[in-house]
């Protein structure tokens, strides 16, 4: 077959968690998959870095549009169509949700992360429901003739909210790298521990910094604890962003240390007492998953799919109940031996993930589709 793939989500430097699940997905699908041919489509009128994909059934399809004039052009005119644009495919496959059109000569597969945006529209600002209200109107999701969700969690949110059929719909998770597992040298850990002036002893919180991570929980249940563990939080600037009004002016034992480069995270990760990431909604949480796999303990919300991801080997907290955060916070950092067995179940909980597993799955429901060409 020949397959059609939107690489947009990869034309940003530094990723998020749908640019690591479209990157990790793509790295090992193309390493695996000899048998069919695949054309990467992404477009911009600056310059951009792509991931390289060095492979003899691989290439791409670069266009220089404005991507707001594309988008416009995308949604109100169904044109272009990017299965044609790009020379034609059999299938053809979207990995996050985005303005696309597409013609009826080939099948369609989309993915949907989550639907944050229709639970929680508080959490976003009004361009950003905007945007989703258009994708939701074209009915992007109507046409497609399979849509992977990445939790059972997130399927059931497309059923529920937007009424979709339960056979259109498979469940593929994601899938975490080796190297997380693996002990990260003594000097590693203090360069990095330098270059991004750690304390001996802190309390990890990684993610986008927005809403819908529930920070500013994790603040006010940290703030009163007279701990010897600092909290360090970790992530690229979000939106609806007023984290810094959230902490006391006097308080020293909290710092945001930005973006984090990917190859220092199980570092980063291996180095924290407990990764808390109580967060009010997921279609998935690959921070969860990464620590596990790094061996730091993780609190996590009792709710949507991180109840899936973290399993029995976590402590899964209310996000909106203060108290509950920082009992939890208080528990593991009081009981070593506890937080050692959490580690230890967390690694056995990470190891049932794999990206290998999540291409394999995923290119299974590729070839499903040639009987039907």
């Amino acid at each position: 077959m020949r397959i059609g793939i939107d690489i947009r989500c990869l034309m940003n430097d530094r990723y998020s968690g749908v640019s690591w699940y479209a990157y990790n997905l793509l790295k090992n699908l193309f390493e695996s998959d000899r048998d069919n041919r695949y054309v990467l489509f992404y477009n911009s009128s600056k310059r951009v870095v792509l991931p390289e994909f060095n492979y003899d059934n691989v290439k791409y399809s670069g266009y220089r549009y404005p991507n707001k004039l594309l988008n416009l052009s995308l949604n109100f005119f169904s044109y272009p169509r990017i299965d044609k644009l790009i020379g034609g495919v059999d299938l053809f496959f979207v990995p996050n949700l985005h303005f696309i059109a597409w013609s009826d000569k080939c099948k369609r597969i989309l993915t949907v992360h989550d639907l944050s945006f229709l639970r929680f529209p508080e959490f976003f600002t009004a361009k950003m429901r905007l945007w989703h209200k258009l994708i939701i109107k074209k009915n992007i999701l109507g046409q497609a003739d399979l849509i992977i969700a990445d939790s059972l969690s997130t399927k059931n949110d497309l059923r529920e909210l937007l009424n979709l059929p339960e056979e259109k719909i498979k469940v593929v998770y994601l899938g975490v790298d080796q190297r997380y597992f693996v002990p990260v040298a003594a000097q590693q850990l203090a360069a990095i521990r330098e270059k991004y002036s750690l304390p001996d002893k802190f309390i990890l919180s990684l993610g986008t910094l927005e809403p819908r991570k529930n920070l500013a929980g994790i603040i006010a249940a940290y703030e009163p604890l007279a701990l010897e563990a600092e909290l360090v939080i970790a992530g690229g600037r979000g939106w609806k962003n007023k984290l810094n009004n959230d902490v006391s002016p006097d308080h020293k034992k909290i710092r945001f240390i930005g973006y984090v480069a990917e190859e220092d995270k199980p570092a980063l990760y291996q180095m924290a007492s407990v990764l808390v990431y109580p967060s009010f909604y997921e279609g998935f949480g690959l921070p969860l998953l990464e620590a596990m796999a790094s061996g730091c303990p993780v609190i996590a919300g009792s709710n949507s799919s991180q109840v899936e991801v973290v399993g029995n080997a976590g402590l899964l907290v209310d996000p909106s109940s203060i108290s509950e955060i920082k009992n939890a916070i208080i528990a593991i950092l009081e009981n070593p031996d506890w937080r050692n067995q959490l580690a230890e179940n967390g690694k056995k909980q990470a190891a049932k993930f794999s990206w290998i597993r999540t291409a394999r799955e995923t290119l299974e429901i590729f070839n499903s589709f040639k009987s039907l060409l």
